[in-house]
């Protein structure tokens, strides 16, 4: 567990804990966040990577093709599309996210992570964006069903953006659009919710595609390769 008393002291401290005894975010106090091999800086209005999305890095840098171009859509604090070029050299990435706020860090954390030069993120709304041919689309979009954010824990539901986690009615809106609106050449990669997989692989048999659906180390569905049949 991180103790604030390795970021801050005197009054500082005090104020930090205040924050995190009202059920702030750690990561939001301390500005950053830990997340696969890499450091990121986190700040309000953006959604704090968890452990389980680095399943989702792990299936990217295993599938994509030698000197591949993936997309990552809702790329957020751009923590899976980063630590996948930090692992793949030969890697080159274009982000995007309907935040402004996420597209600046997602550019800040490329840079403090040394992968400037192969990161390029750009804010849009997927309904409209068009994107350079890919060999993947990798995303992990907001999928938490719009009834069920009320009854998030209160570090989720008081302070996390509400745009990054509400993936409407059935929260498989997103997945709907991206399916719908994007091509890539070796198919698409999602994160999903721990109980989307039967509702996930529904949507791929709708549009005759095949899906993989990978576990994270809780046991729980957590990635989709999907392709083309």
């Amino acid at each position: 567990m991180i103790e604030l008393s390795e970021f801050f002291s005197g009054k500082a401290l005090e104020k930090a804990r205040a924050r995190q005894s009202a059920g702030e975010p750690t990561a939001y106090i301390i500005g950053r966040a830990w997340f696969y091999r890499e450091e990121y800086e986190i700040t309000r209005g953006v959604l704090i990577p968890r452990p389980d999305t680095e399943r989702v890095v792990e299936k990217l840098v295993d599938i994509l093709p030698k000197g591949g171009h993936f997309t990552d859509l809702c790329c957020g604090s751009g923590c899976i599309g980063i630590s996948a070029l930090c692992e793949r050299a030969d890697a080159r990435a274009f982000a995007c996210d309907i935040s402004e706020q996420a597209v600046a860090l997602s550019l800040r954390n490329a840079k403090k992570n040394g992968v400037a030069d192969r990161y390029q993120a750009v804010c849009a709304d997927l309904h409209t964006l068009q994107i350079p041919p890919t060999d993947l689309v990798v995303a992990n979009p907001p999928y938490i069903p719009h009834a069920v954010i009320a009854a998030l824990d209160r570090s989720v539901r008081d302070y996390e953006p509400t745009l990054a986690l509400d993936g409407g009615d059935d929260g498989l809106d997103f997945y709907r659009v991206i399916l719908d609106r994007f091509q890539a050449r070796e198919g698409f990669l999602f994160e999903i919710g721990y109980d989307q997989g039967q509702a996930i692989r529904a949507l791929c048999d709708e549009r005759s595609m095949s899906c993989e659906i990978t576990k994270d180390y809780g046991g729980n569905d957590r990635v989709a390769v999907i392709r083309k049949r």
